[in-house]
């Protein structure tokens, strides 16, 4: 079993990326997620799904709850909420820069967010953002940050 620590180094597989995003939005505020809810909401067979959260407990990202079903541990819940926010930053970019049409902006995105890593996603966030940073990315009371898009950083 790996200790915390160990699966932050390891970012998760894409498959159990997805499964986390999924356990992160089912568990919202601490609450136990089901088995047979993630199967319903993947469209996987219950088998297969008690197969990857065995994985995912065994890496560190969910543990079993007091009261049945599963948890994101403290690791898991970054993850989640990682994979969350990078798909928001992908699905934008695919709706205001490349013009995807709406129908199409979720399958689009779910075939891209394997393939972008943090620094691919921050560039994402420049191009379809300009101006302000959306207010979710700074904190409370933070005044707006400014950019211009291909301007120089350091």
């Amino acid at each position: 079993m790996h200790t915390e620590t160990e699966s932050e180094l390891r970012p998760p597989s894409p498959a159990e990326a997805r499964y986390l995003e999924v356990m992160g939005r089912l568990g919202r505020h601490g609450a136990s997620v089901s088995g047979a809810s993630i199967a319903r909401q993947l469209g996987l067979s219950a088998p297969t799904v008690h197969e990857m959260l065995r994985r995912l407990e065994a890496d560190g990202f969910i543990q079993r709850a007091e009261n049945r079903g599963w948890r994101l541990t403290d690791t898991g819940r970054r993850q989640a909420d990682a994979v969350r926010r990078r798909r928001r930053v992908v699905e934008h970019f695919l709706r205001t820069v490349l013009d995807v049409p709406e129908d199409e902006v979720a399958e689009e995105a779910d075939a891209l967010l394997t393939a972008v890593s943090p620094k691919l996603e921050e560039r994402l966030r420049l191009a379809s953002w300009p101006g302000d940073r959306p207010c979710a990315e700074r904190g409370v009371g933070d005044p707006p940050v400014r950019f211009l898009v291909g301007a120089a950083r350091s």
